[in-house]
């Protein structure tokens, strides 16, 4: 059961990293496609069939957290040990990105920056993990209970339904931007949730697989459908394609249930998937450097970026240019 665990848990990081690059990719596309041209709506659909992507990988923090917490060890050796996990080659990207892209070079602006995850698009989401680890062993007991769960599922189902229909204030979104650790909570307590129970969670799933496999078919099809209906009734871009809706939240607790309830075999597939698991977090820093140079390759030679040509090359040469950067680190 212990294999199980960790490849359901490698397939899904590994996908989520994949799904980041696609969202990036896709993103440039849908920039520049004329609206609802063939382009347009094929880079729509990738798109918004990645939006599982950081969801995931907050869900998986909270099964990583849960599973290798010690409540003996103490709460500044606990954030310590995290933290030197991630924030030195947060910094150091951020210093790339300075150096080689935004030229931000105010110490007072790239401060803020760098605390706020606002360096470069993507860096958000380390700022965010960080909001987790601070809280985490004082909540571990009760946001992976239950209660818990339902409580952060209310939670975040209020901000995604009132944000995305405009039903708060505008004042209040600086608050309820994608940054706020209560948009994901969720994601979060489910992790902790499946980390509580891995055992259990697993068995249940694998022997109700094929119920689970309808369900995600239907939230696939449920969501696609949302996303040509938005667009086709001319809602804004932001609107049909952010993380922040009730549709992202029901698309992605379907994938992770259909990962989670496939019993996973060791070989090729799953080996690769597991080098990307656990090269994501690096893969994750630098996939936006070279995804911008490639574009800006294409811009400055006139080359189409609204193009298949464009997403195939700026997937791969991005993916595999931010494994070969990874690994690179680890020579001697």
């Amino acid at each position: 059961m212990v294999k199980k665990r960790i490849l359901s848990m490698d397939i899904l990081r590994a996908l989520a990293i994949i799904a980041v690059i696609l969202i990036h990719v896709s993103a440039l596309m849908l920039g520049e496609a004329s609206f609802n041209s063939k382009v347009y709506m094929q880079s729509l659909i990738i798109n918004q069939l990645s939006r599982f992507s950081v969801p995931a990988f907050i869900a998986l923090s909270g099964v990583g957290l849960t599973m290798t917490y010690k409540e003996n060890q103490g709460y500044f050796k606990f954030l310590t040990k995290r933290l030197y996990k991630i924030v030195p080659r947060y910094i150091l990207w951020c210093a790339i990105y300075v150096f080689f892209i935004t030229k931000t070079f105010d110490i007072y602006t790239l401060s803020k920056d760098v605390i706020f995850g606002r360096v470069f698009y993507h860096l958000y989401y380390v700022p965010l993990i960080v909001e987790f680890y601070l809280v985490f062993p004082f909540i571990y007991r009760f946001i992976g209970s239950k209660v818990g769960l339902l409580i952060s599922f209310i939670i975040t189902s209020v901000i995604l339904i009132g944000s995305h229909q405009y039903l708060f204030p505008e004042n209040w979104m600086w608050f309820l931007e994608r940054k706020n650790m209560l948009d994901w909570i969720f994601y979060f307590s489910l992790g902790t949730f499946i980390g509580n129970n891995l055992e259990e969670f697993s068995q249940r799933l694998q022997k109700y697989k094929i119920v689970f496999s309808i369900i995600f078919v239907a939230a696939v099809s449920g969501f696609v459908y949302e996303v040509i209906l938005n667009t086709n009734a001319g809602k804004n871009l932001d609107y049909t394609t952010t993380f922040l809706r009730p549709s992202v939240l029901i698309f992605t607790v379907a994938l992770i249930f259909f990962i989670f309830s496939i019993d996973w075999k060791d070989n090729l597939f799953t080996k690769i998937m597991q080098y990307l698991s656990i090269n994501s977090y690096g893969i994750y820093l630098s996939h936006a450097f070279i995804l911008y140079y490639f574009t800006k390759y294409y811009t400055d030679n006139n080359i189409p970026i609204a193009s298949l040509n464009y997403g195939i090359k700026g997937f791969l040469i991005t993916l595999f240019g931010a494994v070969v950067i990874n690994a690179s680190r680890k020579l001697p």
